[in-house]
């Protein structure tokens, strides 16, 4: 008989809703059982969660991949990392301890993302192949798959001279690679942080957008474009608070409940200071929450994400911090965990894979 772990009378976010009282068991790392009713088989190891809440793993849905991350991400809950751009050879270790080890969170990327010559992240990341107009788009998503990427990202940030000076992929460009990764069965990422570039990108057939604007309120038309495209948002406020001059970081290195898991090497990530926009004046921060908050009024699903590890960051605890954000922002708990579970298993096609909610078949 195989025997498995059962948890009874816990409170239960099953991904999707809180359950109260509800029996899980597990055999080999998988869910066989949720109920109402006692669902323990003989020779179970039962535990009693009476007074306790069990949650699925969380997923991060926009990180970059760092030797090790994955394990300092599975320490705070985090199962699943969606890494938003990394090099090949990182990304393939990091699968490769994720597959071995159970203690390390799962690992799925886009590898490069496609940006102009000279566009971001290039700072960071090159060198590494470019895109310089829609010609480029199917040899680019085909070199992505033969790489191992499990979805595309497209940097789209069409510059204003204040905020945004770098090269910029332009709409046709983008709406190529779309249909190029669709065509593929891929699912399409867009990074963009202006009201600019959120309209500009509204009709190419992208279905995510990470970041948010934070150069001004989107205004009801485009709100209403987006959320009748049909695209989903992967806000990233971990990181713009930080960006745009808050002390997110430190009030994360301070919080008591996550404090004693961050070593060294996290802690001087959240008390390093942002350099904000290349000196610019800084946008106000408020607009950043407002603009969330304006989106998920609309219907349009919400994702939590960090993009850790940029300054004020680190792997796993950030995602509590962007949780408390999206709560702040007006989304209720019960949405900000959706945010986290359910939610980016669904727009990514992750179930069977990683669903990330309490139901039979389940990690």
């Amino acid at each position: 008989m195989t025997t498995g772990t059962t948890i009874v009378g816990a409170r239960v976010f099953d991904g999707r809703e809180v359950q109260p009282e509800i029996s899980v068991r597990f055999v080999g790392g998988l869910v066989t059982a949720c109920a109402a009713r006692d669902v323990a088989r003989d020779g179970d190891e039962v535990v009693d969660g009476t007074g306790r809440t069990l949650l699925p793993g969380l997923i991060d849905a926009h990180t970059h991949l760092l030797p090790g991350a994955p394990q300092q991400a599975c320490t705070f809950g985090v199962t699943t990392e969606l890494d938003m751009f990394s090099q090949p050879d990182l990304v393939r270790r990091c699968k490769a301890e994720a597959a071995a080890r159970p203690e390390v969170a799962d690992v799925r990327s886009s590898g490069i993302g496609a940006t102009a010559p000279g566009g971001h992240p290039s700072m960071m990341y090159a060198p590494f192949p470019t895109v310089t107009g829609p010609d480029d788009a199917e040899g680019f998503v085909a070199d992505r798959i033969a790489d191992g990427s499990d979805y595309l990202k497209i940097i789209y940030e069409p510059g204003d001279g204040r905020l945004f000076t770098l090269p910029s992929l332009d709409f046709a460009t983008v709406r190529a690679l779309a249909q190029a990764a669709h065509d593929r069965g891929m699912v399409v990422v867009v990074h963009a942080t202006s009201v600019a570039a959120f309209a500009g990108v509204v009709g190419s057939g992208v279905d995510i957008l990470t970041h948010v604007p934070v150069d001004a309120l989107l205004d009801d038309e485009l709100v209403g474009r987006i959320a009748a495209a049909g695209i989903a948002l992967a806000p990233t406020l971990a990181t713009i608070e930080n960006a745009l001059g808050e002390d997110g970081g430190r009030q994360l290195a301070d919080d008591p409940a996550l404090s004693p898991f961050l070593g060294p090497r996290w802690r001087q990530n959240l008390a390093r200071s942002a350099s904000g926009w290349h000196g610019q004046d800084l946008p106000a921060w408020p607009t950043a929450p407002r603009n969330v908050a304006r989106l998920a009024a609309a219907g349009v699903p919400v994702l939590a994400g960090t993009d850790t590890p940029n300054p004020g960051t680190v792997h796993g605890a950030s995602l509590h911090r962007e949780l408390e954000l999206l709560v702040g922002a007006g989304l209720t708990p019960q949405l900000a965990l959706q945010a986290a579970t359910s939610a980016p298993a669904r727009v990514f096609g992750l179930i069977g894979v990683a669903l990330r909610t309490l139901s039979p078949g389940a990690k």
